[in-house]
């Protein structure tokens, strides 16, 4: 498996839904999405650079293994210590519409934004 496969995960249904919804609140000014951000080797999900903000949406099949817990928190420890926020929001797919409702709730509360925007 080559590093390019690690770097460049297939963009989930998950997160064009999320991104859709993102993008009609108003909310993807300055987010960039699927950026590698080079120390270990992470692609945050949804990345705010001038916020320092980024969220991860860990599909439950995928993050629920230690090993895999093991290196996310390890990424949440590195990025921390260079000056990010974290936010990992697990969730089981399909993603459904109350599932997404309620992680854009969870990404405008990080977000410091006001639930009525």
């Amino acid at each position: 498996m080559s590093y390019k496969s690690k770097m460049h995960p297939r963009v989930s249904n998950a997160e064009m839904a999320i991104f859709q919804s993102l993008s009609i609140a108003g909310l993807t000014s300055g987010m960039v999405t699927q950026k590698p951000i080079i120390l270990r080797t992470t692609v945050p999900d949804f990345c705010w650079a001038e916020k320092r903000k980024i969220v991860y949406l860990d599909g439950i099949p995928v993050h629920s293994s230690d090993k895999q817990q093991q290196r996310d928190s390890e990424i949440d420890e590195l990025l921390e210590a260079q000056g990010w926020d974290v936010l990992r929001i697990p969730y089981n797919p399909p993603l459904t519409e109350k599932c997404l409702e309620e992680i854009m709730a969870a990404i405008k509360r990080f977000l410091n934004i006001d639930e009525e925007t």
